[in-house]
């Protein structure tokens, strides 16, 4: 019976230094992951916000820009259309017609084919 209450005592003894070792083990890597965790949130406020606002900043100035650029054309080509209405709508037209002949024979509704 010795010998049992060996076995039984050495089978309590490596199942207890096998969780203690576990224990050890998730500790350690809840603290590597917490250590990660913390590198990650530093990068993201040091490096990556910073360069997300002065990517919004550029988007913006460039969207602005565009605008500007728009309605200085628009404004260009009402004053062009109050000079000289009858070459706009010779323009007009003759781009409508252009654009029927590039279109060829496609029609909205198709003809009967007999």
């Amino acid at each position: 019976m010795s010998a049992a209450n060996d076995l039984s005592n050495e089978a309590r003894n490596l199942r207890d230094q096998a969780t203690a070792g576990a224990g050890r083990v998730a500790d350690d890597a809840r603290e590597e992951l917490a250590q990660l965790r913390r590198q990650v949130e530093h990068l993201m406020k040091d490096r990556v916000t910073p360069a997300l606002g002065d990517a919004a900043d550029a988007v913006q100035d460039y969207a602005h820009r565009a605008r500007e650029s728009i309605e200085d054309q628009a404004d260009t080509f009402a004053e062009v259309v109050r000079d000289r209405p009858l070459m706009a709508v010779g323009v007009a037209a003759l781009g409508g017609y252009l654009l029927g002949r590039l279109m060829g024979n496609t029609y909205v509704y198709p003809r009967d084919k007999r």
